[in-house]
């Protein structure tokens, strides 16, 4: 089943529409790639229009570090 990651225009970040801190994302996704590292969910990322590019460059980069294989984006 996916991640739905979402970010809203105030910065909040919402996993599975559940607001969490931005520092918590890798532990999270880490937690979700070592579950079934052959098998890794979709995060699938959807960004309000007015969020900041630099908070989804961290969610990206925090992917990234995780080892998260498989990311999409929410098209509007």
């Amino acid at each position: 089943e996916p991640i739905d990651l979402r970010i809203d225009g105030s910065g909040q970040v919402f996993w599975n529409n559940s607001p969490v801190p931005l520092s918590a994302l890798q532990n999270m996704m880490e937690a979700e790639v070592q579950r079934d590292p052959g098998n890794q969910p979709t995060l699938q990322i959807d960004t309000s229009l007015d969020a900041e590019y630099g908070i989804l460059a961290r969610v990206l980069a925090d992917a990234r570090n995780a080892q998260m294989q498989k990311i999409g984006f929410v098209k509007k």
